[in-house]
């Protein structure tokens, strides 16, 4: 019955969304260790949205938001999709690119000492997917499978490449099939990425460790700092309301306030992603933590001001 259901959706999903977005998003699947057609995926992180937006209706009726529900709601789809769609695959490629490329170098270097014992490629290939490297051992067993079936060595190591989603992984391989073809000592090429690898690495750590002061100034202002200063502004302004006839604060300013909080805190984690990697999309799966945080930030300090009141 649920499966029927998910076909049926992911041939509605197939025929409603373009061919390019399913195309991007099942590269993204191929990435991570979700075994999903794009439009299948798709399907299911509909069903999920309509669960979440039924319990945040019911949640709003139960208990008086600031926000009206049919917003709340409107601002639950458009945030959880491009979340569910494109968030958590990208940040579960680039995590499980991240733990490749951590022990690429270490597979290069076995690889080169194996052929320098006398042992072919083909058979090095195999020694590193039965030796334990997790999931580049399965690539590399599924890289032996593709060769074994007739695809040609360079066609199976740069696809290994290109499933891994690592412009790492595209650029060593990309210089070992180089090598391949221009029939250069392959160890000694092997060697030559494995200690380029290393150094870029290296240079990786000595980043994040330069980066690290702005990215807890940001965190501070941005999560913690701005929010509770918001919140307070907005808190105190409704008290003064109320204890009085003027108007002190415009009709909707807390909502248009919420809503500056949460625009910045998406900008904090782009702007995270440009300083702590050199990539702003790096920082696209940060945003939705960043504004959860922000807004907790903010309705803390509101309630702390009417809990004190």
């Amino acid at each position: 019955m649920i499966m029927d259901i998910v076909e049926r959706t992911a041939a509605v999903v197939k025929r409603i969304f373009p061919q390019k977005f399913l195309d991007s998003t099942e590269r993204r699947l191929r990435s991570t260790n979700i075994t999903l057609a794009a439009e299948e995926y798709i399907g299911i992180t509909i069903f999920a949205i309509v669960g979440i937006c039924l319990v945040v209706g019911v949640v709003s009726v139960l208990i008086a938001l600031p926000v009206p529900a049919p917003l709340l709601i409107l601002l639950v789809v458009l945030a959880m999709f491009p979340a569910l769609t494109v968030g958590i695959p990208y940040y579960l490629a680039q995590r499980r690119a991240a733990e490749l490329e951590r022990m690429l170098p270490d597979v290069i270097r076995q690889i080169a000492s194996t052929l320098r014992a006398g042992i072919g490629i083909d058979e090095a290939l195999k020694d590193i997917a039965k030796s334990k490297y997790g999931a580049l051992s399965q690539e590399f067993e599924q890289a032996v499978m593709e060769i074994r079936r007739g695809r040609q060595l360079n066609s199976a190591l740069l696809a290994l490449a290109h499933r891994s989603n690592s412009l790492l992984f595209e650029r060593a391989f990309g210089l070992i099939v180089e090598g391949i073809e221009r029939g250069a000592a392959l160890a000694d090429v092997l060697d030559a990425v494995s200690a380029d690898i290393r150094e870029v690495h290296t240079i990786q750590r000595e980043r994040k460790t330069a980066t690290t002061q702005q990215v807890l100034f940001l965190l501070a202002t941005a999560l913690i700092a701005a929010p509770l200063i918001m919140g307070l502004t907005v808190a105190i302004g409704e008290g003064l309301m109320r204890a009085s006839t003027r108007a002190i604060l415009p009709d909707g300013m807390g909502t248009i306030i919420l809503l500056f909080v949460v625009i910045q805190a998406v900008i904090s984690s782009l702007a995270v992603g440009v300083v702590r990697y050199g990539q702003m999309m790096k920082g696209v799966t940060s945003s939705i933590p960043f504004v959860a945080v922000a807004m907790c930030m903010f309705y803390i300090a509101r309630f702390l001001v009417g809990f004190t009141a």
